[in-house]
């Protein structure tokens, strides 16, 4: 395996990290799995040997399949919230409040992943159709759709 390899998935660690755990998160619903899909896509990547042409999708892609790999095998799929991070000291004006983490688990998977995806993870629609093997216009559905159904639970939310 190549040094400069190593060094290049640290620092894409590095700099993404944050990223990938609230990625990992929203399709796991548990912060120990999610964690688990992280290192297990980092152990496949390692084996790999080599840095793919693109590694941000890439890697984002690995955590996904680790992550419904893991969920597969181990079957924990819950209803509960979903444990996004919220490190800010500044409250919910820069992190999720537990209302809209709960609103979340009520969107549809894709729409689910796809908000989290270009929201907090700062992805373009092509990356992500990219990642999830969809057509943009499909992937900006499920944002348009899933962004619609959150105004609207919101609203009811805070009635």
């Amino acid at each position: 395996m190549h040094e400069s390899f190593v060094e290049e998935l640290r620092r894409f660690y590095e700099a993404n990290r944050r990223e990938l755990y609230t990625y990992s998160l929203a399709l796991t619903r548990n912060r120990e799995a999610a964690e688990d899909a992280i290192h297990n896509a980092f152990q496949r990547l390692m084996r790999r040997g080599s840095a793919p042409i693109d590694l941000r999708p890439y890697v984002f892609r690995c955590v996904r399949n680790a992550a419904i790999d893991d969920l597969r095998r181990e079957k924990r799929r819950e209803d509960g919230i979903i444990e996004l991070p919220n490190d800010t000291n500044e409250g919910t004006a820069r992190g999720l409040g537990a209302e809209l983490q709960q609103l979340l688990t009520q969107l549809s998977e894709d729409e689910r992943e796809t908000i989290v995806l270009k929201v907090f993870d700062g992805m373009t629609f092509r990356e992500i159709a990219d990642l999830r093997d969809a057509s943009i216009n499909t992937v900006a559905s499920w944002y348009r759709r899933g962004m619609e159904k959150l105004k609207v639970l919101w609203v009811e939310e805070t009635k």
